[in-house]
């Protein structure tokens, strides 16, 4: 016996057209919630980890101690390495600074002492890098490098706005500091002042005195910096402290590394503390607590999509098995009809599956794109719709084939023709032979050729002859006569 499935598929799958919808709206949800879990878990997650770390504070590795010229020369080579290893290879900006001996005001020369509350106040002068691009100027010019044809001119420096006020000084003036180790006096040329052009910057990090011109420690009160040109510290100047700035581009760590590169940092908070045959330097950074957190916030995000993950997975598969139980229920005369014509279990399977297949494929197809289109609604700017569908599309992908395992589960199990339900009385044999009073009423697929004898296949392939009723009296077997009864005589 041959089986056209061509022919037999639309016309199976129309009479049952309802519970196919069911099953088709069923694929189609499950596709769509699951590839907006997928989307909100796999490249909108990632997404709002970048933005947390990129807008996140404090995230700067500030490195700083006591050096001298040489030690400092060996830390500007040695720590951009050891700063890229800890921070596995991510992007990185990296600023250096060298600062001078304190310098102690001269009575009767500017800039005046200025009022101290108790503390003793001092000026450092610094050299800064790329300060120009950090910075800008509000009078003045930028200094230049000193000038080494005669000994005693005043070096070139510039002033924070807010450190001039403080001072009393402005663009011009000449100011005259005496160092407080070596005992030489000193002269800077005020050439401009300058503001940050963002207060917010973690740039300034690197500046060890407050942007509002002097910071107190210790009972000293520092004013400045006094801004000069690098070059100022191979001759007139000593170096008496260094200080380190890495800003990584946080945004650029991989959201697996997390706690990976905050354990190294960790690590090189601790190694320059130590470090072998030079001073110890002090690392100061919120980047490892950062990573941390927002690593934890990850986990519990991921926990609840997969949470919601595995609720979705057993309600659609209750529905799903729900509807596949129904639609065999649908068709249980007409897999035991099937099977009383010859139809073995393999040509049962692969009917249903020429209907399920393509039913799913096409579901799972429609809500992977309803998944992502959800995704984006819910989180505003994310990922285009062709990078989001090359995403999704496996998991579209694996809810097609549970469907289809699930909607085919109640095909393996072939009903024999006696398991079939029994028929209602109006289309028991009798009723349509006109043997019974049962008044014979047409159904819809149904088209009576003889009033005496059988009608023609249905439309449903309900099974042929199907079983009387016993509600049909002239089905029933007829009362037995109980001999000697009534007894003679009456009573």
């Amino acid at each position: 016996m041959g089986f056209a499935r061509g022919s037999m598929t639309l016309p199976r799958m129309g009479a049952h057209r309802l519970v196919v919808a069911a099953a088709a709206l069923t694929v189609a949800v499950a596709a769509a919630l699951a590839t907006a879990l997928a989307t909100l878990g796999g490249q909108t997650l990632p997404r709002a980890v970048q933005h947390d770390l990129a807008t996140a504070t404090g995230t700067a590795l500030v490195i700083s101690g006591n050096v001298n010229a040489s030690q400092a020369a060996q830390y500007n080579s040695i720590l951009p390495s050891q700063v890229r290893s800890a921070l596995d290879g991510t992007p990185f900006a990296f600023y250096r600074a060298l600062w001078s001996d304190p310098f102690g005001f001269v009575a009767g020369s500017l800039p005046a002492t200025p009022a101290s509350r108790g503390n003793h106040p001092i000026a450092e002068a610094a050299s800064l890098g790329g300060l120009r691009t950090q910075a800008v100027l509000t009078s003045g010019r930028w200094p230049g490098a000193p000038s080494g044809s005669s000994a005693g001119q005043p070096i070139p420096a510039a002033l924070p706005a807010t450190a001039a006020v403080a001072l009393h000084v402005t663009v011009g003036d000449v100011l005259r500091l005496r160092d407080q180790i070596s005992g030489q006096y000193v002269r800077f040329a005020v050439t401009g002042l300058y503001r940050p052009r963002q207060l917010t910057s973690q740039y300034w990090g690197l500046d060890d005195i407050a942007l509002s011109g002097s910071s107190t420690v210790a009972g000293f009160t520092t004013y400045g910096p006094l801004t000069v040109q690098s070059a100022a510290f191979a001759g007139p100047l000593a170096v008496n402290a260094g200080s380190w700035l890495a800003q990584p581009q946080t945004q650029s760590i991989p959201a697996g590394r997390l706690r990976a590169v905050a354990g190294q940092v960790t690590a090189l908070e601790q190694a320059v503390a130590s470090a072998q045959g030079l001073p110890d330097l002090m690392l100061a950074t919120s980047l490892p607590s950062v990573l941390t957190g927002t690593a934890s916030d990850l986990d519990l995000a991921r926990s609840l999509l997969a949470i919601c993950a595995v609720l979705l997975i057993l309600l659609v598969g209750a529905a799903l098995l729900a509807v596949a139980r129904l639609l065999a229920g649908e068709r249980e005369n007409e897999s035991a009809m099937l099977a009383a014509r010859g139809a073995s279990r393999w040509q049962q399977f692969t009917l249903a599956a020429a209907e399920a297949i393509p039913l799913c494929l096409v579901s799972a197809a429609a809500g992977g794109v309803a998944g992502v289109l959800l995704a984006r609604t819910l989180v505003a700017g994310g990922t285009a719709v062709p990078a989001a569908l090359r995403g999704a599309w496996p998991v579209a992908a694996a809810v097609a084939v549970a469907a289809v395992v699930i909607i085919l589960i109640p095909a393996l199990s072939v009903l024999t023709p006696g398991a079939a339900r029994t028929w209602p009385s109006w289309c028991s044999p009798c009723s349509r032979a006109g043997n019974c009073g049962t008044t014979r009423r047409s159904r819809p697929g149904r088209t009576a050729t003889s009033a005496s004898t059988r009608w023609w296949w249905p439309r449903r392939l309900w099974p042929w002859p199907p079983a009387p009723s016993p509600r049909c009296a002239c089905c029933r077997p007829a009362p037995r006569r109980v001999t000697g009864w009534p007894p003679a005589g009456g009573g």
